[in-house]
């Protein structure tokens, strides 16, 4: 896992330094919007338990270069919110658990485009992209409801008190995998003005590695899908 962040870190550092130096059929973009991620397990075994997801803030550093006509690899590096909620339900209704994550995400993607190509006229243009990225888990904020069971109600029902935290990540009480690894698909839509395109981007990152690192229970693996919608600029060197 270390090995395989450190080489796509590598690989894209190495990447940026030529678009930089080259300056041939490069395209250096920045945009921002927000993202909306889903934590996936399984909770079929505990009672009304469910996780929910929600939205977030992100923005991209990205450097394209074009390699064969349309094609084109790209790297850059990102900075990403991947929040999620975890809520009772029934009977429980109330007691929940947000929680505020920050990531540095860097993906490595090969795409093509496949309507115009800015490097070549103005216009409107569409590429697509695919690849895999890896991320860094900055840090965690929780904040959440929860039952206080020494008051317990006449009716049955527990009072309620609120509290929050930053999880520390130098004790790692949790066993929580901060560098993780996915599956990351890009489409975009934008407009040229000979050297700045304004553009639509959507990325998709699919989490293929266990927030965990030491989960023997594959039923019980967690992890990260998440979306993200943005607006950005991009300058080309021709």
């Amino acid at each position: 896992m270390k090995k395989t962040f450190h080489n796509v870190l590598c690989i894209g550092a190495l990447l940026c330094g030529s678009l930089l130096f080259s300056q041939n059929k490069v395209k250096l973009g920045l945009d921002a919007g927000y993202t909306y991620t889903s934590l996936n397990t399984d909770v079929s075994n505990l009672v009304d338990t469910k996780y929910k997801s929600r939205y977030g803030f992100g923005i991209n550093f990205s450097a394209e270069l074009s390699v064969w006509k349309s094609v084109f690899v790209s790297s850059g590096i990102s900075f990403l919110q991947k929040n999620y909620e975890y809520q009772r339900t029934g009977s429980r209704e109330g007691w929940y658990t947000k929680y505020d994550n920050n990531f540095i995400s860097a993906p490595l993607l090969i795409g093509a485009y496949i309507l115009n190509d800015p490097k070549d006229s103005n216009g409107v243009w569409i590429k697509v992209a695919g690849g895999m990225y890896t991320e860094y888990w900055l840090s965690m904020k929780r904040e959440g409801q929860y039952p206080v069971f020494a008051e317990l109600q006449t009716d049955g029902t527990f009072n309620y008190t609120k509290a929050s935290d930053k999880y520390d990540f130098d004790k790692n009480e949790n066993q929580l995998r901060r560098l993780a690894y996915g599956l990351q698909g890009q489409a975009q839509l934008g407009y040229s003005f000979d050297k700045i395109d304004v553009y639509a981007s959507y990325n998709y990152q699919y989490g293929l590695s266990d927030i965990k690192k030491n989960n023997i229970n594959n039923d019980q693996k967690a992890t990260r899908d998440s979306y993200m919608i943005s607006a950005g600029i991009a300058y080309k060197f021709k």
